[in-house]
């Protein structure tokens, strides 16, 4: 795998993901309402995997409402109207406007799922009529089931994610960082039209470190966890880092953003970028002991105090957010 996938824990997940699935194919079959639908049973499961448990427990109440508003929708066309084209036409119109109503942003897919599910697997009660009721009950429990399961492995395999999370994170994080510094500093000095520099990732980055920290976040809002007070103050430290490297990362936008022609080599703001990427490079917060406070970016003279172009002062915002970093790594409890 590549050092990303690590970093996130991708190891952990598979083996997570084999014992749940496998948990939920026994369960499924065990139950007689639920052996009738596995589809949904280990869809549950897999859908509801995630990195957190608050995350996961938010996810699977969503699935849960999203699959009741699929179900009762097109179930009261059905139960009115049978099932032909207009019947499947309209259920999966009506769900998808009920759904934009209570969140105009997007429609949950598991709504449209579900709302394929009650016209082509309509269930027939003990005389053989079809029946609405029970389509839905089976629908209902065969997600829950899933639903369940992932709950249950999500939390008792979170005791071997958050041991070290908030480490791999950052270390994951500052690697987007440096990737994104370095094209920078390559965009910086290439020459061409200014336009090129639309082409780089930064909403991909920030997407990113957006998303670890909300992960980390999420973790420290869990009570349900027995937490140590070093454990805490650990991901209190981690989170104040991430912003530290998402302003990194935004100065490098903005230095992108502002260039007027390609700078020379040996040009100072240029030197100072890439020694702030030298020193990241160098540093693992595997390994918190690898960082260093350089003291880069330090000003010593008044014509350096003196210089106060925009370029200047995102470089120094830059150092000076390293510099955060570092004295951050020194409140890390052992």
């Amino acid at each position: 795998m590549k050092k990303e996938a690590v970093l996130l824990d991708s190891r952990l997940y598979i083996l997570k993901a084999m014992l749940a699935i496998g948990t939920g194919y026994l369960l499924g079959r065990a139950f007689t309402v639920t052996r009738l639908d596995m589809i949904s049973v280990l869809l549950g499961v897999m859908y509801n995997l995630e990195p957190t448990n608050l995350t996961a427990f938010k996810s699977g109440v969503n699935q849960l409402l999203a699959s009741v508003l699929g179900a009762v929708t097109t179930g009261i066309l059905v139960a009115l109207l049978g099932v032909h084209v207009f019947t499947v036409m309209l259920g999966m119109g009506l769900t998808m406007f009920i759904a934009l109503k209570i969140d105009y942003r997007s429609i949950p897919p598991v709504a449209i799922f579900t709302s394929i599910y009650m016209t082509q697997y309509i269930q027939s009660d003990a005389l053989g009529n079809p029946s609405i009721l029970l389509t839905i009950r089976l629908r209902v429990l065969a997600l829950g089931l899933g639903v369940i399961i992932a709950l249950v492995y999500n939390y008792g395999f979170s005791f071997f994610y958050y041991r070290k999370i908030a480490v791999r994170r950052l270390e994951y994080t500052k690697g987007q960082c440096v990737s994104m510094l370095k094209q920078t500093a390559q965009y910086l000095t290439s020459p061409g039209d200014t336009s090129q520099g639309e082409d780089l990732p930064f909403p991909l980055i920030f997407n990113d470190v957006d998303t670890v920290w909300s992960q980390l976040k999420a973790i420290r809002q869990e009570s349900s966890l027995p937490f140590s007070t070093a454990q805490m103050n650990n991901l209190l430290v981690a989170e104040s880092i991430v912003k530290s490297l998402k302003a990194i990362v935004h100065m490098a936008y903005d230095l992108c953003y502002t260039r007027k022609e390609a700078l020379l080599p040996g040009d100072r703001d240029l030197m100072q970028l890439q020694l702030l990427i030298e020193q990241l490079e160098r540093a693992s917060f595997l390994h918190l002991s690898s960082f260093a406070d350089s003291g880069i970016g330090q000003k010593e003279d008044e014509e350096e105090q003196a210089y106060e172009s925009r370029r200047q002062s995102s470089i120094s915002v830059m150092l000076q957010e390293y510099r955060n970093i570092t004295a951050n790594i020194k409140k890390f409890s052992a």
